[in-house]
C-alpha cells in the first residue's frame, strides 16, 4: 500500500512538473513586450458554449464546453535571436512534456504542427505551432477531455487524423 501511494504521489509530481514547464514558458514570454499574448479563461469558454447552443453542430459545442483555457503567444520577428531561443525552449517543452504529434502541415512557406498529450483520466493539452517567414505563433488549449474525445476532435467522417506516435520534439 505504501508503494502504491508513493507511486501515485510521484506520478502527480511528474504531471504537475510537465504542466509547470509549459506554463513557465508562457509566463516568461507573455511578459515580454515583443510578444503578443492572449489568454481566454474558463469563464469565456463557458460563455462561448452557451452562445454556441444556437449552433447546429452539437459536437463542436460539446468540445468547447470541455475546454478550460486557450493561451496564445505570437512573435512577429521570426529571424531574430529571440525567435531561435523561443523555438529551442518550445522544442524542449514538447519533448519533455511527452507531447504526441497529431498533424504536420506545410504550405507555401507556412508550417503548422499540432501536438497533444493526455494526462490522467480526462486531462488534455493541445499545442498548435504555426510558423511562417515573419512570425511564430503558439496556441495552448487545455481541457477536460478523454483520449477518445481528443481523437474525435481530429476526426473527419469518423476517421481519426491523429497519428499515434511520440513527438520528435522539433517544430522546425
Amino acid at each position: 500500500m505504501k508503494k502504491m501511494l508513493t507511486l501515485v504521489a510521484y506520478l502527480l509530481i511528474v504531471v504537475a512538473t510537465q504542466a509547470q514547464t509549459l506554463q513557465s514558458l508562457f509566463d516568461k514570454y507573455s511578459e515580454d513586450e515583443r510578444f503578443t499574448a492572449v489568454t481566454v479563461g474558463g469563464g469565456m469558454m463557458n460563455l462561448g458554449s452557451i452562445i454556441g447552443k444556437h449552433s447546429s453542430n452539437s459536437q463542436n459545442k460539446e468540445l468547447a464546453s470541455k475546454m478550460k483555457s486557450i493561451k496564445i503567444l505570437t512573435l512577429e520577428d521570426k529571424g531574430s535571436v529571440l525567435s531561435k531561443t523561443f523555438i529551442q525552449e518550445l522544442d524542449k517543452v514538447i519533448e519533455d512534456g511527452k507531447f504526441i504529434t497529431a498533424i504536420e502541415a506545410r504550405d507555401k512557406g507556412e508550417r503548422v504542427h499540432i501536438y497533444y498529450r493526455l494526462s490522467g483520466k480526462d486531462n488534455a493539452d493541445m499545442l498548435i505551432v504555426s510558423k511562417d517567414k515573419n512570425e511564430i505563433s503558439l496556441i495552448w488549449i487545455s481541457g477536460k477531455m478523454s483520449k477518445e474525445e481528443m481523437l474525435n476532435a481530429f476526426s473527419c467522417n469518423g476517421k481519426s487524423t491523429i497519428r499515434e506516435e511520440k513527438s520528435e520534439g522539433s517544430v522546425s
